[in-house]
């Protein structure tokens, strides 16, 4: 077995780190997806009270 020289990462740090990288942008797609589909299907303004009638 080879000892561990100066110049190499740390064992877990590279996939710990493509792991973070995922992570990030199966979020930034799923809140993209999310703006796209909320474009398309615009909400009315509906009052939350309605004004007393005399």
């Amino acid at each position: 077995m080879k000892p561990a020289t100066e110049s190499s990462p740390p064992a877990g740090r590279s996939y710990l780190w493509w792991v973070f990288v995922a992570a990030f942008v199966l979020q930034l797609a799923a809140w993209t997806a999310w703006f796209i589909v909320a474009s398309h299907h615009p909400v009315e303004e509906v009052p939350l009270a309605t004004a007393p009638r005399r």
